[in-house]
């Protein structure tokens, strides 16, 4: 076997944390958005909710979305022909407490604090909101319940375009929130989705039109290569939720996905990827 002298090893010794939750009486999650990614990952948190009540512990699920199913959705998102003109939330939540014995709620209107304000100052109550929405205003509304949950109230933002996506995790609006033990490499809160990523609460720029040297069969494949995103998008949702309800910690804070090529790439959770989610300086070095 021959050996390409100019390959190399790179070795990082950077001290990587564990954000962990503390002791918690309760959880509470919301899933916000029921669309392509939404609906895809509403199986997996019903899931994650059936194996964590076989652990003993109290986690309730709440889905929330205005729309109803269109005939558009079907193929593209997880509703089948019969639930053409139901609200798209309570046809969820009857499917997956039919099938695992949960109590899952649905609310169909536009997400509001309001929807989650109860339980704020309560130590041992922590409660998850999974945002799957496509526009800023509604990002903004989440930002809005992080902010004055005091911590207690994680925010996981899913989002994608045609053959990428971004997810982020955290709950703390201001550094003095974060509590860092370097001995003991632990942390505990994360940076925000809208302080690691403030553009998430702006309007995305415009989408330029194709153009018309585009075949027919080049949109269609676009179509099909984007079909399979949100599936990619919520199954690394899914392992967030899973790690913050099941095992308590979180080791990334961020994870960056592509379908062309396909790739993903994670952040983890480090003095300087905290540092610089709020625009700190680096930590010099004695």
């Amino acid at each position: 076997m021959t050996t390409n002298q100019s390959d190399t090893i790179s070795v990082d010794f950077t001290p990587t944390y564990r954000a962990l939750l503390g002791d918690t009486e309760k959880m509470e999650l919301y899933l916000v958005g029921a669309g392509g990614t939404g609906s895809a990952l509403a199986d997996s948190l019903a899931r994650i909710l059936y194996h964590a009540r076989q652990k003993g512990k109290v986690v309730s699920l709440t889905i929330i979305d205005p729309d109803t199913v269109q005939e558009a959705n079907i193929g593209r998102q997880r509703f089948c022909q019969a639930e053409i003109g139901y609200a798209k939330a309570s046809s969820l939540t009857l499917r997956l407490n039919t099938a695992f014995g949960l109590d899952a709620r649905a609310v169909t209107a536009p997400f509001e604090p309001e929807m989650v304000v109860s339980g704020y100052n309560a130590p041992k109550m922590k409660k998850l909101l999974i945002g799957c929405v496509d526009n800023y205003r509604a990002r903004q509304e989440l930002a809005r319940t992080v902010e004055e949950g005091g911590g207690n109230v994680w925010w996981l933002d899913v989002g994608n375009a045609h053959h990428s996506g971004n997810i982020y995790m955290g709950n703390a609006v201001r550094p003095e929130q974060i509590t860092v033990d370097a001995a003991l490499q632990l942390c505990s809160s994360l940076p925000s989705p809208a302080v690691q990523d403030p553009a998430l609460l702006t309007p995305d720029p415009p989408t330029p039109e194709p153009t018309d040297d585009l075949s027919c069969a080049d949109l269609t494949l676009r179509e099909e290569q984007s079909l399979m995103i949100n599936t990619m998008m919520a199954a690394i949702a899914a392992n967030y939720s899973y790690q913050w309800v099941i095992r308590g910690e979180l080791t990334s804070l961020a994870t960056a996905v592509t379908l062309e090529p396909p790739a993903m790439t994670s952040r983890w959770i480090t003095g300087e990827a905290l540092r610089s989610a709020f625009g700190l300086p680096e930590e010099k070095k004695s």
